[in-house]
């Protein structure tokens, strides 16, 4: 008898495979997380299409296992800013890192190696990815309802989670985007927290896959260097997927801060042993464009453009939506990014995709960055007629 198991293959890439098999021409796919652009096209940031065209692709060496030490400095900046990073910069190791999925798992994995039996709360619903992760490595996982019934944040939830689990490692998604519910802590909340931070003994992983596509760039940041400002114990996983587009390239940035410039370094070396063992090198073609964007004055300003008419654009389709839908779902116009959780039940998703052939994840998860301003009203009324009947 064999000794392997068969493991559920993931939702959501299964559910992709299912749609690209699907032969109806007018399907939607409002699942995975991706942005088209108003044509239904996906869409490349135009400044990340130019900077392709001039590279240099005649070099097929290995990166150093840390990544492109421009590329991994300039990012650290980007996302810190440029006071925080003179400040901080040598209490913090960095790994490039092979996409965000990556990130997280090589940061529970420096966890596990050095802590033992770590506890992490994570939201429920969480990106699912993050559960399986830290199970994994054997942590034991705490959830806390992410939404309470007004379809907030559940900053009282959390709270008891962090009561009744000192010293816990705790995971937020950075900025005010949230996979799947895009609703996170207000910048008044983040304050308080990052008190019962420091009254709990808590460390932070700040899971960054979607800054820029919230409110702007420097505002979707204030998490993460509010709490470097407060020299709270934490990571950010950056990832470049979705604002620079950059999906398949697989190009992230890991970032842990240190107490002390000697931990750093051990920090460091243990983030080079795990990464070697690994992956080795982290991708160099998604470094190479990002590193060419940041440092250049002007790609940098145009990237940024298109990053604020993307996230314009989100609040558009969340209007249109709302609009279709008679306000049905009106909390979609407070949240931020991607997503949004609609409240309908696992048959009527069922039937969205099977007579309609749109496609939502069976927990009602939306993506309005994959729908066109031309595709939703086809989802508007296809949703309407299933609950009005």
């Amino acid at each position: 008898m064999s000794k392997y198991k068969v493991i559920e293959p993931d939702t959501i890439f299964s559910l992709n495979d299912e749609y690209q098999d699907d032969k109806r021409t007018d399907k939607i796919n409002a699942s995975i997380g991706i942005y088209l652009d108003n044509d239904g096209k996906t869409f490349v940031i135009p400044t990340v299409a130019k900077v392709v065209s001039e590279l240099d692709r005649s070099n097929f060496n290995y990166l150093p296992i840390k990544g492109d030490l421009e590329f991994i400095e300039e990012s650290t900046k980007l996302v810190l800013g440029d006071k925080l990073y003179k400040k901080y910069n040598h209490l913090l190791a960095k790994q490039g890192v092979t996409g965000g999925t990556n990130g997280i798992y090589v940061w529970a994995n420096l966890i596990a190696l050095n802590f033992k039996k770590p506890t992490i709360i994570l939201s429920d619903p969480t990106w699912d990815n993050h559960n399986k992760i830290f199970k994994n490595f054997g942590f034991k996982i705490i959830h806390f309802p992410q939404l309470n019934k007004n379809k907030k944040f559940n900053f009282t939830a959390l709270k008891k989670a962090m009561r009744e689990n000192p010293n816990a490692f705790i995971l937020f998604q950075g900025g005010p985007t949230h996979n799947p519910t895009c609703v996170n802590p207000s910048e008044a909340e983040w304050v308080e927290l990052t008190k019962l931070f420091k009254k709990y003994n808590n460390t932070i992983l700040l899971d960054s896959a979607y800054i820029g596509l919230g409110d702007d760039f420097e505002t979707d940041c204030f998490s993460g260097r509010y709490l470097l400002e407060n020299k709270i114990k934490m990571a950010i996983n950056f990832s470049f997927s979705k604002n620079m587009t950059l999906y398949q390239h697989r190009t992230s940035l890991l970032i842990v801060l240190a107490e002390s410039e000697k931990e750093r370094f051990a920090i460091d070396s243990c983030l080079n042993y795990l990464f070697r063992i690994s992956n080795s090198t982290p991708p160099a073609f998604g470094e190479s464009i990002v590193k060419k964007i940041l440092t250049n004055k002007t790609y940098k300003k145009e990237w940024l453009q298109s990053l604020a008419q993307m996230s314009k654009n989100l609040k558009k389709r969340r209007e249109l939506f709302n609009k279709l839908t008679k306000g049905r779902f009106s909390y979609v116009l407070e949240q931020k990014g991607f997503f949004s959780l609609l409240d309908l039940t696992s048959a009527q998703i069922t039937l969205l995709k099977t007579k309609y052939g749109i496609y939502l994840l069976q927990n009602g998860r939306i993506n309005f960055g994959g729908m066109s301003l031309q595709q939703i009203p086809v989802v508007a009324k296809a949703i309407l007629s299933i609950i009005n009947n």
